[in-house]
């Protein structure tokens, strides 16, 4: 019968029912990890308003040759290279599979992730929150499908008869709207934004397929390690804690969170330090941004109080960290394999970056912090190694590559070094003087210099330019010398200027801005009568196009490499940061994988991008102690 029903078909949507082992029959999240679960059923769809659904492991009734139909699928569908795989969050099934042993091929339609590159509204693409296949079966088919909790009822799927109506109208359900939304979506696209159907088919949907293996194969984490930190953490809370209770002119009850009535009383009373942030309710705010603004106004005008609201932002701080990075991350330890397996979010932010949750990976501290080193609780397997690949500069080079300056060019053309450049623009002095390390103020020129070059195409100021300075380069420049800095740099990169007004007037007049790719962004805003309104737009239009095809060019070396993967099962990816893949690799194959992984990143990513890319890669035990790859 299945056979039957799939005879022909080159494009077949499917869905799995799953349900939990035995051994974690308690755990109500159990279903959803394929490390805990097993699949009950598969659900097909090749017509529309059709389906047959295949059990495979309910309690208690019958059931279908389980290994005769996943041979049967591996071979006729999952691993079939011209099969289209239409699934609604295909990562979720993909996982299921990894943990068969059965590796996904391409080609493959993500539903979900294409729903998100589809506008809600005239201004916004969907959410994350807004694609779940219930609510699109409602929102475009104007189905009202069953929910789980009224068809299953307490138990688990399997716990269901196969036979009856119910399941298999609830099965069949999930592969036939994810077939009706493949047509509904690309119809949608070609008419609307025909860029993003290629996004989809080309990038996001193999993306997901490359995400499933690093949520799959998860980092192992330093149990030990992470005891003796959280230990750590809370005597230094402690002492935090009672420095800022005794060291005012009185003593004063800091509460847990640093927010108490009384601290507040100290700071804006006895202390005198204004009110630079309020709270929505008109309060007095002591938040992360409001203690910045107090440290800047301490620097200027209260001097002797900058230590103790530093001291406040250092026990928030370390309390934060304590909270979501230790026993935060501890918690999310999955008992089955000892290790994290972070949820990807590849669509998680607007300019087509990932973002990670349940525990979120994308912001864990790098080095000491608080005298806590967090990514050395991420460990490679025994017999293995880290290998993080980072690209160099990726947004410069993007850069260089949207503005078509000449003196940027030239610098990536010639492996130059765009810093040293940067240096002698600034400071007004020769090349040779900018890359003598000897030079008494190489290193505070040249900080400046890289921070100049990492916001360089997003609109420096000369005020932001000097808070940035005083944040990450710990120097206080005066607003003429930031002035003077940015005029020097537009003296040196002619085309930056020219290139940042022509896109925020195009900007302005079609209210959206597009990557390379043609990743779109909606920016309502940027004609707002608000002038504060239209600067946070001006700054998306010039951010979106080089974050955005720095997202693209990850996503695309992902596509690429997933195909060879599949033939070098000694390396496996764990996480991406920004611009970085981190991966695992059996130490004996580590001088043949790194190359491999180097050459693959490095290829040109599209037709007409003549920069050359650079991919750094660091070897290591722990995520914290990586070490350059020679």
């Amino acid at each position: 019968m299945l056979a039957d029903y799939l005879q022909g078909a080159t494009e077949i949507a499917f869905d799995f029912e799953t349900a939990p082992d035995l051994a974690w029959a308690a755990d109500p999240d159990a279903a959803l990890d394929p490390h805990k679960a097993h699949i009950v059923g598969i659900s097909l769809a090749v017509a529309a308003e059709t389906g047959i659904y295949v059990p495979l492991a309910h309690d208690g009734f019958a059931n279908a040759d389980r290994e005769g139909v996943l041979d049967y699928l591996r071979n006729r569908v999952f691993e079939h290279p011209s099969v289209l795989k239409i699934v609604h969050n295909l990562c979720f099934e993909t996982k299921f599979l990894l943990a068969l042993g059965i590796v996904l091929v391409p080609p493959v339609y993500d539903t979900m992730a294409a729903a998100q590159l589809v506008l809600k509204d005239e201004n916004h693409f969907r959410r994350l929150g807004d694609v779940g296949l219930k609510t699109l079966a409602r929102d475009w088919f104007k189905r009202e499908l069953p929910s789980y909790r009224d068809t299953v009822g307490t138990g688990c799927f399997g716990d269901l008869d196969p036979a009856a109506s119910g399941t298999i109208a609830y099965a069949c359900a999930d592969a036939d709207i994810a077939l009706g939304l493949y047509a509904l979506e690309n119809a949608w696209f070609r008419g609307n934004i025909p860029a993003h159907e290629k996004l989809i088919r080309e990038l996001e949907s193999p993306v997901a397929l490359f995400t499933a293996l690093m949520e799959y194969r998860g980092f192992l984490v330093d149990r030990t390690k992470m005891a003796a930190a959280d230990e750590q953490a809370q005597k230094q809370l402690g002492s935090y804690r009672r420095q800022l209770e005794n060291s005012g002119s009185r003593p004063v009850r800091v509460g847990e969170n640093a927010a108490t009535n009384d601290l507040k009383h100290y700071l804006f009373n006895d202390l005198g330090i204004p009110v630079l942030k309020e709270t929505d309710t008109g309060r007095p705010s002591v938040d992360g941004e409001a203690l910045s603004r107090m440290i800047e106004h301490c620097r200027e005008h209260q001097p002797a109080c900058r230590d103790y609201i530093s001291g406040i932002s250092a026990y928030r701080g370390l309390s934060k960290l304590l909270k979501t990075y230790i026993r935060g991350i501890g918690e999310k330890i999955n008992p089955v394999t000892q290790a994290i397996h972070t949820q990807f979010l590849p669509l998680g932010a607007e300019t087509g970056r990932f973002s990670s949750q349940h525990p979120n990976c994308q912001n864990l501290p790098g080095g000491d912090s608080h005298g806590v080193r967090i990514r050395e609780f991420f460990m490679a397997r025994p017999g293995h190694t880290l290998v993080a690949l980072d690209y160099s500069q990726i947004e410069l080079r993007i850069g260089a590559w949207f503005t078509r300056d000449a003196n940027m060019l030239a610098v990536y053309q010639n492996n130059g070094d765009i810093h040293a450049v940067t240096t002698a623009a600034v400071y007004g002095i020769s090349l040779d003087q900018a890359r003598d390390k000897n030079q008494p103020q190489y290193k505070a020129r040249r900080a400046v210099a890289k921070n100049i070059n990492f916001g360089i195409f997003y609109g420096l100021y000369p005020r932001g330019l000097q808070r940035i300075l005083r944040l990450k380069a710990d120097q206080d420049q005066t607003i003429a010398a930031c002035e003077a800095m940015i005029f020097n740099i537009h003296q040196a990169y002619p085309a930056l200027a020219p290139w940042q007004w022509g896109v925020k007037e195009a900007a302005r007049y079609r209210e959206t801005v597009d990557t390379a790719n043609g990743r779109r962004r909606c920016l309502s805003g940027i004609n707002a009568p608000d002038e504060a309104l239209q600067a946070h737009f001006e700054r998306a239009a010039l951010n979106h196009p080089i974050q955005g095809t720095a997202a693209d060019i990850l996503k695309l070396a992902m596509v690429r490499l997933v195909d060879g993967l599949a033939m070098r099962h000694w390396i496996h990816p764990l996480i991406t940061v920004h611009d970085e893949i981190v991966f695992e690799v059996e130490t004996a194959h580590l001088d043949d994988a790194i190359p491999w992984l180097k050459a693959v990143m490095e290829e040109e990513p599209f037709a007409d991008f003549d920069v050359p890319l650079v991919v750094e890669a660091a070897t290591g035990q722990t995520y914290g102690t990586l070490t350059p790859w020679e």
